[in-house]
């Protein structure tokens, strides 16, 4: 998946905007980040829950990988020359999910 991809799918979620995050590109909904760019256009930085951050991580740390500085942080970093494009939009879509409201996430999933 490529970034232009990442950016389509990420902006095709329901109320999602981009906004520049520390000179970053950032999805976000209500002004809470759930995927960021980064600068070296093939990393992108999405939420996710601890324990879901602790499988991927260990499943396959060339893919995922956490950073020092976001260990304290329920982010992780996805490398888009090995991640699979399916299950990368699931984890977007998950990550989502994780700040939009319960009631945007209902209309979605039944819209689907």
């Amino acid at each position: 998946m490529t970034i232009d991809e990442v950016r389509e799918f990420a902006l095709s979620l329901p109320e999602s905007m981009e906004v520049e995050h520390w000179g970053k590109p950032s999805f976000r909904l209500n002004n809470k980040i759930f995927t960021v760019m980064q600068d070296d256009g093939i990393t992108i930085t999405v939420k996710i829950s601890a324990e879901d951050r602790e499988m991927y991580t260990s499943m396959d740390p060339d893919t995922y990988s956490v950073p020092d500085s976001f260990s304290n942080l329920n982010y992780m970093n996805v490398n888009l020359r090995t991640v699979d494009p399916q299950e990368l939009k699931g984890l977007i879509q998950k990550a989502w999910s994780s700040v939009a409201p319960k009631r945007l996430v209902k209309a979605y999933s039944e819209g689907k």
